[in-house]
């Protein structure tokens, strides 16, 4: 329990709670390893406890109708995963959730989470901070999905997220942004053809910054 403890107190999202709550809340917390591929929810399931990444990398992705993934978001190390949607109830699942790395979850049970958050108002409003990145991540979700071309989709990831850009694999860019990968690479040399990117080695540099901005906004 000491060593839980310890993990948990290290996050910025519980700052905020007293030692008593600390060794509460470490008490009803347990410390799972995932592996890379493996599952921790899909899409519609219910669940009864709160999950934060300590170390690794998660996707969260949906199916359609034609079993395409269609990917949404990264998450990564020192986040939260869980959406409380039920104040209530059980977690619901809006969407599956991939470990994409060998990873360490601590495992909140939700009663005893949801007991410490109700009587803490500055845990409280760390939680919604955490809920409001989330949304914010939605919200590029849906430019990138119903508002975005495939030119906007690319030159909004090379200014929000140049490094990820210079460090993933075009395949994975392509599926992030949910392009093909052929798609991704013209519209990368037309990048290059109009001087919006060059390359600096091996990585892509921006040298018309409002240039790019003007493809998405």
């Amino acid at each position: 329990m000491a060593d839980l403890k310890q993990y948990i107190s290290n996050h910025k999202l519980f700052d905020d709670l007293s030692d008593d709550e600390l060794m509460t809340l470490s008490g009803a917390t347990t410390l799972k390893k995932f592996y890379s591929g493996n599952i921790l929810h899909y899409e519609k399931d219910r669940q009864d406890n709160i999950y934060f990444l300590l170390t690794g990398g998660l996707k969260i992705y949906k199916v359609d109708r034609m079993d395409n993934e269609i990917f949404m978001y990264n998450i990564t190390s020192g986040s939260l995963i869980s959406e409380i949607t039920d104040l209530d109830g059980s977690i619901g699942c809006f969407a599956n959730a991939e470990f994409t790395k060998d990873s360490e979850v601590l495992v909140f049970d939700y009663s005893t989470f949801k007991d410490i958050f109700s009587n803490n108002t500055k845990f409280l409003l760390n939680l919604i901070k955490e809920f409001a990145k989330k949304t914010k991540m939605l919200q590029c979700i849906i430019n990138r999905e119903i508002v975005f071309d495939g030119t906007a989709k690319v030159a909004f990831m090379l200014v929000q997220d140049l490094e990820s850009f210079n460090t993933l694999k075009k395949g994975d860019i392509a599926y992030m942004l949910n392009i093909q990968p052929e798609t991704l690479s013209r519209i990368l040399n037309k990048l290059f053809r109009n001087s919006l990117i060059q390359n600096d080695g091996q990585d892509i540099k921006i040298i018309d910054l409002d240039g790019l901005k003007a493809l998405f906004e």
